[in-house]
């Protein structure tokens, strides 16, 4: 597929003037036979895009670009960006990308380490392997280390192309021992894992010599869960090896004895025996080394990398010119003595990756969370490439207009959302795309009314009205009077808008709040649905993690056929009933048959029966069980029918739906892809047709019976049938 190239503007959007179609109302036109979607529209859109993950350029051919996306796959452009081709979607079954090598001596050679290694929360991140293409990214073979997760770093041997080295941090959410430091003397027929601290600590950096033997790895040992984020620990440190890596030794020298977090490392290619370090620790540091990593020096405390971050890049052709990623590139022209930040002027924030032109420095690419970026004078002006379709959605709405609008919720990009383009492929202009709130972007709202009211959400809750005919957002968050006792919201915090009038918005925290007009007060209408289980003094591997807000509703839903059946699930296990809008709760947690270490990601009350409802939960966080588990009860809760007997084994259900009209079509959005029902659930299949991209909302609109897909890596995605 290529992506057509649109000019770089940002504009406001127009608003369609027309009505939502209640559900009810919609039913009684609608055609009653649904069919698989057969083909898929990636409709971005590219007004804003999505985390990148690495940047390589074809040093032969310099026309020759490719951008990892952080979960969106491998994108080529042989024009300077002016047109993309992603030649990353049929290799294998994740689009997640953690580093990419191009071999110097024949850059036909391209290696691929699946996995994105920051500290992301979201399954999307996990990798399959290790994939090595040799006709310049047309096609790709998986060269093993599947179980390693997440790959942080490939090398190419400057000396030789068949010995490769990989840096595995390695499952984030448990311990495995397939993390590491991985090397292959075959060009990746055989791997052996060279250094190894524990099954806890991967390695997050590695740099190479240009003497083929001299090499530097950094291990990082952290852990994730729902709540809390070990972001160092004592087996973190510096390592080395003067031998292709048989030996090595950890470096003490000169360098922290803090507890460590993630250290990023960078070899300065116009005078390789200099070596820069940036590490994460409550003191943090900028370190440097002048004779190939054997003895180092703190420079400047002031920067310091982060579990989000973990780079430095040197200028090809200045040793005293370096920059560290974050959440602003600061920048040091005498060797780190320094720093300032890096002029970016509109450019969003939260750096990932930099490449420097060798043969003209001031020549530059950025990726950042919010997409690919280009200044060719050294940082003065920037123009970003509105092509690349990548954006990572957590949450969509749509509604009944024609065209209908979609809007939705991106990582670190906010809400945003227009008309859907047109079935010939034509993609929806940006100057009818609006952004209607910040911060990153989770749920959104499309008022059932009022098609000029639209509701946007940043994290933890942070739900805002946006009133298109004033162009004017009002912060509706619901606020606890009581400031020594505050609510609890979620990351990804879940709020609907009732089908039934009038219509009332319910949003969810560690209670289910209720406004009747339109956010402006609210109700409480439960009581703490959560667990709430203490966690001041837990600890991981013994140590105080960095809590996170946790003990909080992650799903809810209102039966469509009766207003005030409604069900909430929190992160902590807890599902919960009512039947009288909250005068009364049910307490279904025990019923469900699976562990309660779990969270819910969606709830959906079906068409079907007002006893009916779907429930999909996760474990990676918890159990590091990517197993897929969504159930099914007819009975308000009291039983359950589990509905994944022929899914992937490995199938984290991040979105669900079910098919309005035939009631026996379900969708199930998973970490690598979409999976289809045409049996109510006895059996499954993958969607014909549609990339192994992580799916995390559905909407079925109609009457278009369009299957609209938020997906977290690739952007919108529309299903039609032929």
């Amino acid at each position: 597929m290529s992506i057509p190239h649109r000019s770089l503007r940002l504009s406001s959007f127009i608003s369609p003037s027309s009505v939502f179609c209640l559900l009810s109302l919609c039913l009684l036109s609608f055609p009653l036979t649904a069919q698989v979607p057969q083909t898929y529209r990636f409709i971005g859109p590219g007004v804003n895009s999505g985390r990148i993950s690495d940047i390589k350029v074809d040093s032969n051919n310099p026309r020759n670009i490719f951008v990892a996306a952080s979960t969106g796959g491998i994108f080529k452009s042989a024009d300077w960006g002016k047109n993309w081709t992603p030649v990353f979607d049929q290799a294998g079954m994740s689009l997640a990308i953690g580093d990419m090598a191009i071999c110097e001596s024949n850059p036909n050679v391209i290696w691929a380490g699946t996995g994105e290694a920051s500290g992301e929360q979201s399954s999307a991140s996990i990798g399959d392997g290790v994939y090595k293409s040799t006709d310049g990214g047309k096609s790709w073979k998986c060269m093993g280390l599947k179980e390693s997760r997440h790959i942080a770093k490939i090398q190419i041997n400057p000396l030789n192309p068949d010995i490769v080295y990989v840096a595995a941090t390695g499952a984030r959410w448990g311990n495995n021992e397939e993390r590491g430091i991985f090397r292959t003397t075959d060009g990746g027929l055989t791997w052996k894992k060279i250094l190894y601290i524990n099954d806890y600590t991967g390695m997050s950096d590695l740099v190479i010599h240009p003497d083929g033997k001299t090499l530097l790895a950094s291990a990082w040992q952290q852990y994730r869960n729902a709540w809390a984020h070990l972001q160092r620990g004592p087996s973190s440190g510096l390592y080395r090896s003067e031998d292709g890596g048989e030996n090595w030794e950890k470096i003490t020298q000169g360098f922290s004895n803090d507890t460590l977090g993630r250290i990023a490392l960078a070899v300065a290619p116009s005078s390789p025996d200099m070596i820069y370090a940036c590490i994460e620790s409550k003191k943090g540091g900028f370190y440097r080394s002048i004779d190939k990593g054997k003895s180092w020096e703190l420079i400047n405390q002031k920067p310091s990398t982060s579990y989000w971050y973990g780079r430095i890049y040197v200028n090809p052709a200045d040793e005293k010119n370096a920059f560290v990623m974050g959440m602003m590139v600061q920048e040091t022209k005498d060797g780190g003595k320094t720093f300032n930040s890096m002029s970016a002027r509109n450019v969003h924030v939260d750096h990932h990756i930099l490449w420097i032109d060798p043969k003209d420095q001031q020549n530059r690419l950025l990726g950042n969370d919010g997409g690919l970026y280009q200044t060719q004078d050294g940082g003065q002006k920037w123009s970003f490439y509105n092509n690349l379709f990548i954006g990572q959605y957590y949450a969509i709405t749509v509604d009944q207009g024609k065209p209908y609008r979609i809007f939705g919720g991106k990582q670190d990009n906010g809400v945003w959302g227009g008309p859907v383009g047109t079935a010939d492929g034509s993609l929806t202009p940006d100057s009818l795309i609006s952004n209607i709130s910040g911060g990153d972007g989770f749920y959104a709202g499309l008022d059932p009314v009022d098609s000029t009211i639209a509701y946007g959400e940043s994290q933890y809750g942070g739900i805002s009205r946006y009133e298109f005919r004033t162009n004017k957002s009002f912060y509706v968050q619901p606020q606890n009077p009581d400031k020594k006792n505050p609510w609890r919201f979620n990351w990804n915090t879940p709020y609907l808008l009732s089908t039934h009038p009038p219509h009332a918005i319910y949003i969810g925290g560690n209670k289910l709040f209720k406004s009747e007009n339109k956010g402006e007060n609210w109700s409480e209408i439960s009581p703490d649905l959560s667990r709430n289980e203490p966690l001041k003094d837990k600890t991981i591997m013994g140590m105080k993690p960095v809590l996170k807000p946790y003990a909080s509703i992650t799903a809810i839903a209102e039966s469509p056929l009766k207003p005030g059946v409604i069900y909430a699930g929190t992160d902590d296990g807890n599902l919960q009933m009512t039947l009288d809008g909250g005068l009364t709760w049910i307490n279904l947690s025990e019923k469900l048959p699976m562990p309660s270490d779990r969270f819910f990601t969606r709830l959906v009350c079906s068409v079907t029966g007002v006893g009916t409802v779907y429930v999909a939960c996760a474990r990676y966080y918890e159990a590091n069980d990517l197993k897929p588990y969504l159930f099914r009860s007819t009975d308000f809760g009291q039983t359950w029918e589990s509905l994944t007997s022929n899914m992937p084994t490995e199938a984290v259900i991040r979105g669900f739906a079910e098919h309005p009209i035939n009631t026996n079509w379900l969708y199930c959005g998973i970490h690598n892809g979409l999976l289809i029902s045409k049996d109510a659930g006895k059996t499954w299949m993958r969607a014909p047709g549609l990339i192994p991209v992580a799916i995390d909302d559905i909407k079925i609109q109609m009457p278009t019976s369009d299957v609209v897909l938020g997906s977290y890596g690739r952007g919108l995605i529309v299903g039609r049938e032929k």
